[in-house]
């Protein structure tokens, strides 16, 4: 991951300003809450406000790099890459022990270097009474800010298939290989991540019973060539 990238993602924070209604997403009494889906409001046309993007104007990421299409009735998410690192991700404010368990399904394609350059990313606030934000800079997209963290992590595809379910900590933000191999590229393959087991393998000192999720979506590294996934039934449940 280059050091630009890492720093965008690393400053994808903001303090809340009182008086502000920040639109966020809560969990189900049933413990659900779904970040991309069958029903999910998300439209090309309408990028609902509990939606941030940074790292590139707001209207340019829909006209240029977000599509929506179905797939055996359901929806599913083009993300594509372009000239620029981003995130897109959904504001939410859910307990992690509430909803632990996170599932998604991606179709990548076949991608030369050691990972695919669009991933999953999640921030967490509160686990940690000692740490602070990363950063104090005020990121605002159509008078909206992007919710606090003091943790997060990155979720890959990576091209060594018997890395996946291991932690690479060799940039700030760990990198979670969830899934690896060519030979698995370009078809839909479905995940299922214990997140607070994972939280407390990344963090075991922190206090992971007062841990929030704050955001939850997708983050691109720039690309000199195109390219472009496929995401759907992106849920937290419990």
């Amino acid at each position: 991951m280059s050091a630009k990238f890492t720093t965008l993602i690393g400053t994808v924070l903001a303090v809340l300003i009182s008086g502000c209604a920040i639109p966020t997403k809560s969990i189900s009494p049933e413990g659900y809450l779904e970040i991309f889906g069958s029903t999910s409001t998300l439209k090309k046309a309408n990028l609902p406000a509990e939606w941030f993007v940074d790292g590139m104007e707001r209207s340019s990421f829909v006209a240029d790099h977000l599509s929506i299409e179905r797939i055996d009735g359901s929806p599913a998410l083009n993300i594509s890459t372009g000239s620029q690192n981003y995130v897109i991700a959904k504001r939410t404010r859910a307990s992690l022990l509430a909803a632990p368990f996170l599932s998604w399904s991606w179709n990548v394609p076949s991608f030369q270097g050691n990972e695919y350059p669009i991933r999953l990313i999640i921030g967490f606030h509160g686990g940690n009474p000692k740490s602070t934000s990363w950063g104090s800079q005020l990121l605002v997209y159509l008078g909206k800010i992007t919710p606090p963290f003091d943790r997060a992590i990155s979720i890959i595809w990576h091209r060594k298939g018997l890395l996946r379910g291991t932690i690479d900590y060799t940039t700030k933000l760990p990198k979670y290989i969830a899934r690896g191999g060519i030979d698995n590229t370009d078809k839909w393959q479905t995940e299922n991540i214990d997140l607070a087991k994972l939280y407390k393998r990344l963090w075991p000192k922190d206090e992971y019973h007062k841990v929030l999720i704050m955001f939850a979506g997708f983050a691109a590294r720039q690309s000199a060539t195109p390219t472009s996934a496929a995401f759907a039934d992106f849920v937290l449940s419990k």
